[in-house]
């Protein structure tokens, strides 16, 4: 039995594309690009341990740990070898996934992550620990909103933000701290060469979170990797720029599974 709630979309036959999403979301993060790449692939849509519709978590698991939860959905379809696109936490979990499980890998999407977190990030999470221990998920919605979207596209999408907020909410208060320590421990940056699947590494331009420059390390330590810089996004470009998204990815994925 899995440790993560999923479900699919897409044709049966079709070749698999598990989807990642971020800290405190959930599988619907990926709302606007399912009806469009499910006419292609057969999507693996995951909720994380602790997220959405998945139970709670235990204890902690690192990144490591989250990859053989999506280990375990992929043995359970009886699926061999899936594409991964991941978003933020979901795209170190797609990391560790292609370091402890090469050959079940065919491409990798790394969106709006890293590969490394230095010691002063880990500060920052260390705070929002803090201020999560002292005031709870609630008084996490705004801040988080607001690192993840360019002031503009926060302004003009209230409705878009609500039902964000609705899912940061629904993240249990184990499946939150497990994840931020996970993103602490995060270092791939030096074990990345041994990737050697077709790998597209995605931007935003205004990303605070995770810079260009930031993202580029991942693409320049991989031998087969090429970047995507999304012009005017933040965090989650997937929403911010969702058109440009989801043709530039669903090309890739389409040229990586042939």
């Amino acid at each position: 039995m899995t440790r993560c709630s999923y479900h699919t979309v897409g044709p049966a036959d079709g070749q698999a594309v598990v989807l990642l999403h971020a800290i405190a979301t959930d599988s619907n993060l990926w709302s606007a690009q399912v009806p469009v790449w499910a006419t292609a692939f057969r999507l693996v849509c995951v909720d994380l341990p602790g997220h959405g519709g998945s139970p709670d978590i235990d204890a902690d698991l690192d990144l490591d740990g989250y990859a053989d939860c999506v280990l375990d959905v992929l043995d359970e379809l009886h699926i061999d070898t899936a594409s991964l696109v991941g978003l933020s936490l979901g795209g170190m979990v797609a990391q560790a996934f292609a370091l402890k499980y090469p050959a079940r890998v065919r491409s990798l999407v790394l969106a709006h992550t890293s590969a490394r977190t230095v010691e002063v990030v880990k500060g920052i999470w260390s705070g929002r620990i803090a201020r999560f221990e002292r005031e709870g998920m609630a008084a996490q919605v705004m801040p988080t909103l607001e690192r993840w979207f360019t002031r503009s596209f926060a302004e003009a999408s209230p409705l878009t933000l609500a039902w964000l907020s609705e899912q940061i909410l629904r993240t249990t208060n184990k499946g939150y701290l497990s994840a931020i320590r996970a993103i602490q421990g995060l270092d791939h940056l030096d074990k990345l060469a041994a990737i050697e699947v077709p790998t597209l590494v995605v931007a935003g331009e205004e990303d605070s979170s995770v810079p260009p420059a930031a993202a580029a390390q991942i693409a320049e330590r991989m031998a087969n990797a090429k970047m995507l810089v999304l012009a005017g996004a933040a965090h989650l470009g997937n929403l911010e720029r969702p058109v440009e998204f989801t043709e530039a990815v669903g090309a890739f994925l389409r040229q990586a599974s042939r």
